[in-house]
């Protein structure tokens, strides 16, 4: 067979029956020629249906976000953060709210000046109670704390009634047989002294010291003002040396442990001024003074604040604020934790929990009286402290009633 035979039986199709006829074979060209597209879903369509998936994932997550209020947007925000900076905000949110109570207890150490040279002292401690402040006593004398201890600071008089006052210090006010040795030591000499407490705090004491007498007997009339460790007052220090307080005075320098020019000072006062503890150059003034005339002083520029001088921070509030709760306030200290304000008038010292709403501050009221003034301001912070003071000075206090 040759190739023009096998093409013509090509032609004529693969059957030789009917099974595969015209017919059949239009049929498959008309198919091949329209195909059905039913079967498979367009693309755009099955993006769509992704999209709406993303879409309805994104409305519940926004739906959960938002549903617990202003706490979720916090929440939100914090996470938004970096760790350090989350946990940082979510503890300041907690201490804001947690120091807005009171909790931190004052010793507040006052002087009454009589109309001579002779003064009395008292110390009252405020702490806070179920969440208010308490006056938990008062008891004579200034109760120093120093160290992990409290110092009574008292004034022992001259048994001769001349007007002399000297001060001494006593551990926990344990009263000691040197105290008798003092008031012998005195007697014994010619000398007429008398001391007034400018200022006590963290180490150190301020004193007006006036001589009418020396221990020559001869009339002299000078006041001066020294600088001393709290120890200094110790009563075997006093009877060992009458002039115990002159000899050891504090520079200014030494007691900041500063070398700046500026507290190059020797002789010094620590006196109230604008809110904050400062100190006073001493002019060479011959003859008696006393407590006004120190204020009028010099005053040195360094700061006390922070230093082994005075430990208080800065007044927390601003002056228009001190006023506006008491319109006669004349000075005030704050804690350092910025929880009480203790507000100073001339008749009066309010203790306020200042953080609080008005309605909720249930302040505490001293009544002062006349020539009476502020000589001390401690604080403690730590609630082991705090529970300590108050146990301690219960007691103290009670026993000094009896």
């Amino acid at each position: 067979m040759d190739d023009k035979d096998l093409f013509e039986q090509l032609r004529s199709g693969p059957f030789s029956r009917n099974g595969f006829d015209e017919n059949l074979r239009r049929k498959i060209n008309e198919n091949l020629d329209n195909p059905r597209r039913g079967a498979k879903r367009p693309s755009f369509l099955r993006l769509s249906v992704v999209g709406a998936s993303f879409l309805l994932i994104a409305v519940v997550t926004v739906a959960l976000w938002g549903w617990d209020g202003f706490g979720a947007e916090r929440k939100g925000e914090e996470l938004a953060l970096p760790t350090e900076q989350a946990s940082s905000a979510a503890a300041s949110d907690e201490a804001d709210e947690t120091n807005k109570l009171p909790h931190s207890a004052v010793v507040i150490g006052l002087r009454k000046d009589e109309t001579d040279m002779r003064s009395s002292y008292r110390t009252i401690v405020v702490a806070p109670e179920n969440d208010r402040l308490q006056q938990i006593g008062s008891g004579e004398g200034i109760w120093m704390p120093y160290g992990q201890d409290f110092w009574q600071i008292e004034v022992v008089d001259d048994p001769l009634g001349k007007g002399d006052q000297q001060l001494v210090a006593h551990l926990k006010g344990v009263k000691t047989s040197t105290t008798a040795e003092v008031k012998g030591e005195k007697d014994a000499s010619r000398l007429r002294r008398t001391e007034k407490l400018l200022y006590a705090g963290d180490r150190y004491v301020s004193v007006l010291q006036t001589t009418n007498v020396d221990t020559e007997g001869r009339t002299v009339g000078q006041s001066d003002v020294v600088v001393n460790l709290l120890q200094t007052l110790k009563p075997a220090n006093r009877a060992a040396n009458l002039d115990a307080l002159s000899m050891e005075n504090v520079s200014l320098n030494e007691a900041l442990g500063s070398e700046d020019p500026a507290a190059q000072v020797n002789r010094w006062a620590v006196v109230r001024e604008n809110n904050a503890w400062v100190a006073k150059e001493a002019l060479k003034v011959s003859g008696v003074y006393g407590a006004e005339e120190i204020r009028r002083w010099p005053t040195v520029d360094v700061r006390l604040e922070k230093t082994k001088v005075a430990k208080d921070e800065p007044l927390a509030l601003d002056w228009s604020e001190v006023t506006r709760i008491e319109p006669d306030a004349v000075d005030a200290f704050t804690s350092q934790d910025e929880d009480v304000a203790v507000i100073v008038s001339d008749d009066r010292i309010q203790l306020v929990p200042y953080r609080l709403p008005e309605s909720e501050r249930n302040p505490v009221t001293i009544d002062l009286a006349a020539n009476e003034s502020v000589v001390m301001v401690q604080w403690a912070t730590q609630e082991q402290y705090v529970e300590n003071w108050k146990k301690w000075f219960r007691e103290w206090f009670a026993d000094s009633s009896r």
